[in-house]
């Protein structure tokens, strides 16, 4: 089976010891690998008890049989760990080159366990791993680091670390390998519990593909479908969806308030390309280059640099009241080089905001800051102290869930989160899709895990978006094919060029793999999506869980073109139990024997 390298790398820190294991063919055929692959490692060594920053804890990188791959978008590297924000089962991914390098090492995953007994960075160049001295690089930021690494294990090396925010253990750092991130839930954290600074990883072992001939005309085949389908994605990025949501009523403005505003075209993608925009970047094997490196190029914030994305604009941005770019590519360069996650970081800005604004909190309370919607200097000092736990930043990069308990009172009321995760810039009162999509994700509010309806509920309109009857059976099939796409390891954006949707066609794999699927790509993502659901049922999670903040079932929008509308309970309840009915799951949330014997899921 080519493309596989059928080999896991295994390093445990604590014994400063590597070795290599045997990735058996039947896991690739159930799982594929990746996402898929990720959470099998960790249903088998991760128990329900294992506490998220200690020693038990493991961080499973995957590729998947497209990683590595010439194919449009054949990026990705999954990442598997418990959760630090949640306490729960995490699955996170990143585009860039780390994964392809990885794969060109030799390995289809690297699973990285135990504690340092100093700080550390991981040195992996084919078959040789080396643990590195890292103290000198405890306390630096991002660049500095991947800039330090780069410098000692050459230009070649493709580099995942840590900043500040992971070695202090805030709740939702990130890992960051160039420009790319394993975002949400933490990932940071746990890297930085375990004194691991870095991995640096170059391998000289290209992918080979089993019909090289077949590939290129299939890809050649598929160039005019992938230019008209991620063209706005070559000019704008993600930044585009600034205007879609805000057109359809769907933007989230000034923490989950309002949803129009009358400055909201400066930041419009057009402002963005025009006034901001550096250069764009590519990830592997990519020609749609949807990173768009940008820069303020004047006044107080002159040179201050990032590649911002439609939800870091948003979480950074109209979430906290801000409607200028020179603000925005501020708080995500902050965000960046002490390697938090952006979109959690600006939701609690946005979060203190709406309490300081009711009253709840005073500045007192925050370190004598004023925090009014708007001002960029109350964002640009909260999201500073949040990054190095400062102050009452020590409470806050503790996650918006801990945050509301510990002031108790009405603050549970504003604390917009699903499972212990934020939501992120898609108003699920605009589109009730959405909101089932929240409630269900297996990682906690997640407009990607949990299937992003925008498309079908806003854009294409095949669906009311208004309407409860069909969501259970939508939401479904978006997970399900999300879970195979990142079982494959390839992105999202280009994957409709090659044929991969819900009625997915398999000759790209067989070109690849050499190996005939006999499975349906959708019923491989339905099964990981189930096993993750066994997982988090053994982590305690339930039907109970799968819900929406309390805003969004009883305030409802004050204006757009969702106007008037909310999430009820009962229309929440409705959903749900059309949805657990189409997955086969008992109305409790837990995967009924038949389903999972029918996905060969009784025993995992």
């Amino acid at each position: 089976m080519r493309s596989y390298r059928k080999t896991i790398l295994r390093v445990n820190l604590s014994k400063r010891v590597a070795k290599t294991e045997r990735l058996h063919e039947g896991l690739i055929k159930k799982y594929l690998g990746g996402r898929g692959l990720g959470a099998k490692i960790y249903y088998d060594e991760v128990g329900a008890s294992v506490d998220p920053l200690s020693p038990d804890n493991k961080l499973v990188f995957t590729t998947g049989p497209l990683t590595g791959a010439q194919v449009f978008g054949g990026c990705k590297c999954s990442l598997t760990t418990k959760s630090p924000l949640t306490g729960i089962y995490l699955c996170s991914n990143a585009g860039g080159y780390f994964g392809a390098e990885l794969k060109f090492a030799g390995y289809d995953a690297l699973i990285i366990e135990g504690k340092a007994d100093h700080p550390v960075y991981l040195s992996i160049k084919d078959g040789s791993v080396k643990f590195v001295d890292a103290n000198r690089l405890w306390g630096a930021d991002v660049f500095k680091t991947q800039e330090v690494v780069k410098d000692e294990e050459g230009k070649d090396v493709e580099v995942a670390c840590i900043g500040p925010s992971g070695e202090r253990l805030v709740r939702f750092a990130c890992i960051m390998s160039n420009n790319r991130s394993f975002g949400r839930g933490g990932a940071g954290a746990v890297m930085g519990s375990k004194r691991l600074k870095a991995i640096a990883i170059s391998g000289s072992s290209k992918v080979e593909v089993a019909e090289p001939d077949e590939l290129r005309e299939l890809l050649r085949a598929s160039v005019d479908k992938l230019k008209e389908t991620t063209q706005n994605h070559s000019l704008y990025g993600t930044i585009q969806y600034i205007d879609v949501l805000y057109a359809l009523g769907a933007l989230p403005i000034m923490h989950y308030q309002k949803t129009t505003h009358e400055a909201v075209e400066n930041i419009f993608a057009r402002k963005m390309r025009d006034e901001f925009w550096v250069k764009d970047i590519r990830c592997f094997a990519c020609p749609v280059a949807c990173g768009k490196i940008c820069e303020v190029k004047e006044g107080t914030f002159k040179g201050a640099k990032s590649k911002p994305e439609y939800e870091t604009v948003w979480a950074l941005g109209p979430n906290c009241g801000v409607f200028d770019y020179n603000v925005i590519l501020k708080a995500n360069e902050i965000c960046n080089t002490c390697g938090v996650d952006a979109i959690t970081a600006g939701y609690l800005v946005g979060f203190v905001m709406d309490l300081y604004a009711h009253k709840i909190i005073s500045a007192e309370k925050i370190d004598h800051i004023k925090a009014e919607f708007g001002s960029e200097a109350a964002e640009l000092e909260l999201l500073r102290k949040i990054c190095l736990r400062e102050g009452f930043g020590d409470l806050l990069a503790e996650g918006s869930k801990k945050v509301s308990l510990a002031l108790g009172g009405k603050a549970t009321y504003y604390a917009h989160h699903v499972k212990g995760m934020e939501l992120t810039g898609y108003e699920p009162r605009a589109f009730h899709g959405m909101a089932l999509a929240y409630a269900t994700s297996s990682r906690g509010a997640c407009h990607n895990v949990g299937g992003w309806t925008i498309r079908d509920e806003l854009i294409k309109k095949t669906i009311d978006r208004f309407a409860i009857k069909g969501k259970g059976r939508l939401v479904k099939s978006l997970q399900d094919v999300r879970g195979y796409i990142d079982s494959l390891g390839v992105c999202t954006i280009p994957r409709r060029a090659l044929e991969l949707t819900d009625e997915p066609k398999s000759g790209l794999l067989r070109c690849i793999t050499g190996t005939e699927f006999t499975e349906q790509l959708t019923t491989v993502g339905e099964r990981v999506y189930n096993l993750e659901r066994l997982i988090l049922t053994r982590e305690g999670i339930s039907r109970k869980d799968d819900d929406l903040p309390p805003r969004m079932k009883s305030e409802p929008l004050p204006d757009g073109l969702a106007k008037g509308r909310r999430v009820s309970q009962e229309m929440l309840d409705e959903m749900l139990e059309e949805y657990y009915e189409v997955r086969g799951w008992s109305q409790a949330g837990v995967p009924k024997e038949e389903k999972l014997r029918e996905l060969d899921l009784l025993s995992p």
